[in-house]
């Protein structure tokens, strides 16, 4: 499979590939026994989301270029901590959630392109940890979510392969057509 990066989906509107997503990946997360409602939420709030090229590559380093790896983001993160910059704990929490999000985006509806790359149980340990971090450090904070970033990464290796298999099982090309047809083309490569 070539890699292509995602589609980014202009015409249509948010609430549409929210309600797109959810109908593949509720029943593919409840047959695979993946059915807490929160998680399941925020997975099908991140596909929507990320189907956007401006919002999985949104977040920029001091220099104001993309991140575009894992790596890329977490030497922003350890940067963060140098002396010679201020540190933030918003712009900490937000790097870390990305990096989360951007893991399993990619180990989850581009599996085949991170395991060609021998980067499946890199992602997947950054992934995990990252979610570890931002539930640490809001529950640190008092901030509300933390336990659904503590259930993220708890469940992130189950939750990577259902998203690989409902890209697989349920988001087939020759099963969509319409207005989702080539992005779900360019999610199967």
């Amino acid at each position: 499979m070539i890699y292509r990066r995602p589609t980014d989906v202009k015409r249509v509107s948010d609430a549409g590939l929210r309600r797109f997503f959810a109908r593949l990946v509720y029943p593919g997360f409840v047959s695979l026994g993946v059915a807490d409602a929160a998680v399941t939420d925020y997975v099908v709030d991140l596909l929507a989301r990320f189907t956007r090229v401006d919002q999985l590559y949104r977040i920029r380093n001091q220099r104001g270029q993309r991140l575009e790896t894992i790596a890329e983001m977490l030497m922003e993160i350890a940067q963060l901590w140098s002396p010679e910059r201020r540190y933030s704990m918003d712009r900490e929490l937000s790097l870390r959630q990305h990096c989360g999000d951007y893991a399993l985006f990619m180990s989850g509806l581009f599996r085949a392109h991170v395991e060609a790359d021998s980067l499946l149980e890199y992602y997947l340990m950054q992934g995990q940890q990252a979610y570890r971090s931002v539930a640490d450090l809001g529950a640190m904070a008092h901030m509300p979510g933390s336990r659904l970033f503590m259930a993220l990464s708890a469940q992130f290796e189950p939750l990577s392969g259902a998203l690989d298999y409902v890209r697989k099982v349920r988001m087939r090309p020759e099963l969509i057509d319409g207005e989702y047809s080539e992005m779900v083309r360019g999610l199967n490569g």
